[in-house]
């Protein structure tokens, strides 16, 4: 498959697109991580910084935004492939893989 000259290849594509894809789904969890990290008034320690990943994978749905990045790759090959969507720049395309994970998130919910 032949390539533009400053268009990436559809494989690059697509990585960067499902990067933004992943991006758009891991922000809510990595906010709420944070959040919950803050240290109570009275408390003196806290939790280390893994032990707070998995309960947060476990609390807010970890194996259902699995799930949802599984579908997204066969959505971000769809836009790339099938679509024959053409991104200049790496930046470009994570940002479209964003868009779109961001507008079916609001769609849906």
């Amino acid at each position: 498959m032949e390539t533009t000259p400053g268009v990436l290849s559809p494989f690059s594509a697509t990585l960067w697109v499902l990067l933004g894809i992943f991006i758009s789904l891991l922000l809510p969890v990595a906010v709420k991580t944070l959040q919950s990290a803050r240290p109570s008034p009275g408390s003196a320690t806290r939790g280390n910084l893994w032990a707070l990943v998995v309960a947060a994978w476990q609390q807010y749905g970890g194996p259902k935004y699995l799930g949802i990045f599984l579908a997204a790759v066969l959505v971000a090959i769809v836009l790339v492939f099938l679509l024959g969507l053409q991104f200049s720049s790496a930046r470009e395309a994570a940002l479209a893989g964003f868009a779109w994970e961001s507008l079916i998130n609001k769609l849906f919910s």
